[in-house]
């Protein structure tokens, strides 16, 4: 049943080019997932082995491409729909596949499939621009993956290369040579830190970001950018079995520190607003790498969620400004809260929940993780700072784009309630964020 997990987006390609046909395969088909998968929970097949955190991230890229699906038919033209939808599904199984894998090489694969599968949303309509952010994104995505690679073949001659099914590293590595494994997880870092966004591996995500249609940047930012966080984790699980989290930590925190810093300084400025939203994607997943390193994997799991709903919500939106007023830049887009609330309302509080206002959930993930920084007060100062100057990159154009100077709009063809559902799940999770849940997973990852 788990490969049926990993081949089922597939089912989307019956549809052929027939737009109706497309949407409701594409939607069904997460859905039918997002139900099947809790009961396969535990269960392994081959390389293939579903466990907590593997299905918290399926469930949550269900939902989203679920949404995403559904919200495009009213954004992309017929006669082009097929193009996204088919390379949706190629990365919806990339995905599947990277949160099923419990064999680090497979896991690798799955992960450079996403990579691939992706790079056909960013082109989508072709064009000088989308083809210079995609080879950007090719080139630097496969040069960190290769270093990836070599991180994932020295982790398997560093167990006597007996095995690279993930329970048995964890259980290995405590006879690995320390040495040989921090240069390993270096490596790692570098290597999937390139797809998270990390500083100063980041240049693809804004161009890639800001020339892909807006569903597409929805999933490439409430999506693709967990599973390289997903490997991540696991590797940083392997590290703190073997005894060495103190090195890992200190990396992870050094790179999730710079990210959030250079991401605020990036924010300032910005003319277009959906560059603007890819470089807030870059600060928050620093932010998630930054919990992680403080050695609290829950926190960082409630992170790429608030993050995951928030931004996909913001870049929904955005897609909808784009549909209607055909204008990129920030200071074209104005009044929309006046306008036409059902789009302006929620898209200005998805940003207010980005820049972590309460009650939104980033605001509880960056209190906590500020609460445990507190050990380190040099490290906390820089945080706040580093908070402080992203919520004012983002204020100006949220003040601008929600309050200014517009032009009157109708939302006509656009599916506005989807933006409504994923602000009503944003406030949930902050009024009631279930940190005992995240807490269990984390046990699935943390040896105490």
């Amino acid at each position: 049943m788990l490969y049926l997990l990993v081949l089922l987006p597939l089912v989307v390609f019956l549809a052929r080019k027939e737009a109706g046909r497309l949407v409701r395969l594409s939607v069904l088909v997460p859905l039918f997932s997002f139900l099947l998968a809790p009961f396969l929970l535990g269960t392994a097949a081959g390389p293939f082995r579903l466990d907590g955190v593997g299905l918290f991230y399926l469930l949550l890229t269900d939902l989203i491409y679920a949404l995403v699906a559904l919200f495009a038919r009213g954004y992309f033209a017929r006669e082009e729909a097929w193009r996204f939808y088919w390379a949706g599904a190629l990365f919806l199984a990339s995905a599947h596949g990277a949160y099923l894998a419990h064999n680090l090489g497979m896991l690798w694969v799955f992960v450079e499939g996403s990579t691939l599968a992706s790079a056909l949303l960013v082109y989508h309509k072709g064009g000088a621009r989308p083809l210079e952010a995609t080879w950007k994104y090719l080139m630097l995505g496969s040069v960190g993956i290769a270093m990836g690679l070599i991180g994932v073949i020295l982790v398997y001659a560093l167990v006597g290369g007996a095995t690279l099914d993930w329970g048995e590293v964890r259980s290995l590595v405590g006879e690995a040579d320390p040495e040989g494994l921090k240069v390993a997880f270096a490596l790692l870092l570098v290597g999937f830190g390139t797809k998270v966004g990390l500083f100063p591996l980041q240049a693809w995500l804004p161009d890639a970001h800001a020339e892909a249609p807006g569903p597409a940047s929805a999933l490439l930012s409430g999506t693709l950018l967990n599973v390289a966080f997903y490997a991540l984790l696991r590797y940083a699980a392997i590290m703190q079995a073997a005894g060495l989290f103190a090195f890992a930590s200190s990396l992870l925190l050094t790179f999730g520190l710079l990210t959030l810093l250079f991401a605020a300084l990036f924010l300032f400025g910005q003319k277009e607003y959906k560059r603007l939203l890819a470089y807030s994607s870059m600060e928050h997943m620093g932010l998630a790498v930054f919990a992680l390193g403080l050695g609290l994997p829950w926190l960082a799991l409630y992170h790429t969620l608030a993050h995951s709903l928030a931004k996909t919500l913001a870049f929904l939106g955005a897609s909808g400004i784009l549909s209607l007023t055909h204008a990129k830049e920030v200071g074209r887009v104005g009044g929309l809260v006046f306008h036409l609330p059902a789009l302006g309302i929620p898209y200005v509080l998805a940003l207010a929940a980005l820049g972590g206002l309460p009650p939104f959930p980033l605001f509880f993930a960056e209190f906590k993780a500020v609460e445990a920084a507190m050990r380190w007060p040099g490290l906390a100062g820089l945080y706040l700072l580093g908070l402080g100057m992203a919520f004012a990159g983002l204020l100006p154009p949220m003040a601008q784009m929600g309050f200014g100077r517009g032009k009157p709009l109708r939302g006509q063809g656009l599916d506005l309630w989807i933006l409504w559902l994923l602000l009503g799940i944003l406030v949930i999770l902050g009024v009631f964020p279930g940190v005992d849940v995240f807490k269990g997973l984390e046990v699935v990852l943390w040896r105490k």
